[in-house]
């Protein structure tokens, strides 16, 4: 092979490489979402209806989350004022994830830790909105038969309204 077609070759596959490497682009829509493992299955809550994922901040008394629909629920409440920090999960500051009619939920043997991290996302139109995320896992338990689960990688980002 000539040497001008060998360098054609080379600055085409050169091309073809950068052109496939894109950089991502950052997101101009929010996204919240709740997910986590439980037993090992990775599990996404959806909200429902018109709701949306929202984690409610209400003044000094508490935060509260829960969505899920068709058979599939979770969420967490915790008592006092939310501030961003790292939150032990037991009978006081709750998780729980249902299915179908089995709630299981954390108490003062089944533990966890959850984090919240509250942040502003900015619209492409300039606007903002309040949002909380972070991670969590706990283990739980059905009080009804005494079945354990455990929940892992769990992660959320939602909407944050104070009231």
């Amino acid at each position: 092979m000539k040497r001008p077609q060998k360098n054609l070759i080379i600055l085409f596959s050169l091309l073809a490489l950068f052109y496939s490497c894109e950089k991502e682009k950052k997101s101009t829509q929010l996204n919240p979402f709740y997910k986590l493992k439980v037993n090992g299955s990775l599990k996404k809550i959806p909200a429902c209806g018109t709701s949306t994922h929202v984690a409610e901040f209400l003044k000094d008394t508490a935060v509260f989350a829960a969505f899920g629909c068709g058979g599939q629920r979770a969420g967490f409440s915790l008592k006092g004022k939310g501030i961003d920090g790292i939150y032990i999960l037991d009978n006081k500051n709750i998780a729980w994830y249902d299915e179908s009619t089995t709630t299981y939920q954390t108490d003062s043997f089944n533990k966890g830790s959850l984090t919240i991290k509250s942040s502003i996302f900015q619209l492409a139109n300039g606007g903002r909105i309040p949002v909380v995320e972070g991670i969590f896992s706990f283990d739980a338990i059905d009080k009804n038969t005494g079945q354990k689960i455990q929940v892992t990688s769990g992660q959320y980002l939602l909407k944050k309204y104070q009231y």
